[in-house]
């Protein structure tokens, strides 16, 4: 059982993506704070060997619910400093009537810190242009350890992860009049963690245009609909020094944001994704709807 479950190749988020301002080209003015709570939720149903789906004699549906708490502060007006604390609920539910038929474990997920650093600005009149790097770290502060029936869960359903995963990125924000357009990468390195289980490496990048299609004279309210491509990879595991095959997974997906502030301090966001291609190595849980909600208070 153990093993059917590593060989899934459950791919956790990046933390950066439960929050709101991070993977962008712009910084909070210096001295400002923004706060935001958000909730995912993740499903994954069907097996997927390459680009083929299989069939799966144990009917496994993988569901991640997360809440996130992201604290961001304006040190500069040119550098923005996050943290970001999750707390993530995970169950596998499975038709095995030699086993159980469901595994969860619920409790919190890694810390993550990220710095945020706009290296250039570009003005003219009615449009401007921000680039940034960023570089964050997630520590091993999550629950690791957690059983289900009195076995010790796989690494890859703890809502911790037990290592310490450093990343590194860059973020560009083109906003011409009411439109917007971003476009963001992001590297992570992933430590060797609890059971001595390393998750594979990971690449994130997002292209993403968007209109504010209501816009009232500043402080009026707007909203915004945003368009976003997403492409993840993440290389293979491996368990014990030991590298898993079959666990690495190529994944583009395409989703939707609606943005609403109706006052300069609050802002809400909804955002939709689902997967339009997938490559997974092995064989694996293919990813399916994510759902994404956040609100933000700005001071």
């Amino acid at each position: 059982m153990i093993v059917a479950v590593l060989l899934m190749g459950f791919t956790p988020p990046f933390a950066q993506e439960g929050t709101l301002d991070v993977l962008d080209g712009e910084t909070l003015f210096e001295g400002g704070w923004l706060v935001t709570l958000g909730g995912q939720q993740e499903t994954r149903e069907g097996l997927r060997r390459g680009t083929k789906r299989v069939d799966d004699p144990l009917d496994r549906r993988l569901t991640e619910r997360t809440a996130a708490l992201g604290v961001h502060y304006g040190l500069r007006y040119d550098v923005q400093l996050s943290a970001i604390v999750p707390w993530i609920d995970r169950a596998l539910r499975l038709d095995d009537p030699t086993g159980p038929d469901r595994l969860s474990a619920h409790g919190p997920g890694d810390i993550a810190i990220v710095a945020k650093w706009r290296v250039r600005r570009w003005d003219d009149v009615g449009t401007a242009t921000n680039l940034a790097v960023l570089a964050g770290l997630e520590m091993p502060t999550g629950a690791d350890g957690e059983r289900s029936g009195g076995a010790l869960l796989p690494p890859d359903l703890q809502p911790g992860s037990g290592s310490w995963d450093p990343s590194i990125g860059a973020a560009i924000t083109h906003e011409p009049g009411r439109w917007r357009f971003n476009a963001a990468a992001l590297y992570k390195r992933n430590g060797k963690g609890a059971q001595d289980y390393k998750a594979g490496d990971e690449l994130f990048m997002e292209l993403a245009a968007g209109n504010r299609f209501w816009l009232e004279p500043y402080p009026g309210p707007f909203m915004r609909l945003d368009a976003l491509l997403r492409y993840r990879f993440q290389g293979r595991a491996s368990d014990g020094g030991a590298s898993l095959s079959g666990t690495d997974r190529d994944v583009l997906t395409a989703g939707a944001t609606l943005a609403f502030r109706p006052r300069p301090s609050l802002d809400f966001q909804l955002f939709v994704e689902i997967p339009v291609w997938q490559d997974l190595g092995g064989t694996q849980l293919e990813k399916d709807v994510s759902v994404f909600f956040a609100i933000g208070f700005r001071m």
